[in-house]
């Protein structure tokens, strides 16, 4: 039985999406948790914070980034 390139494309753009989604979301999580406490006990590094919650998103885009891309090729 053939596998169609159209469906294997979709399932590695969801795999992409999902997983960057994932990993965005845990990092955050991690971040979150650990600069609350340091805001808490230093508050001039709330602009930090807000850097440092932001880079991991770039994770969930480049992952849309490319399941778009897989997508347009099926």
């Amino acid at each position: 039985m053939e596998l169609e390139t159209g469906g294997l494309a979709a399932l590695a753009a969801g795999f992409a999406m999902g997983i960057g989604a994932f990993a965005a979301a845990w990092s955050q999580g991690a971040i979150g948790a650990a600069m609350m406490g340091a805001i808490a006990e230093r508050p001039e590094l709330e602009s930090k914070a807000l850097i440092y919650l932001v880079l991991p998103e770039i994770l969930a885009v480049l992952g849309f980034v490319v399941a778009f891309l897989l997508i347009q090729k099926a």
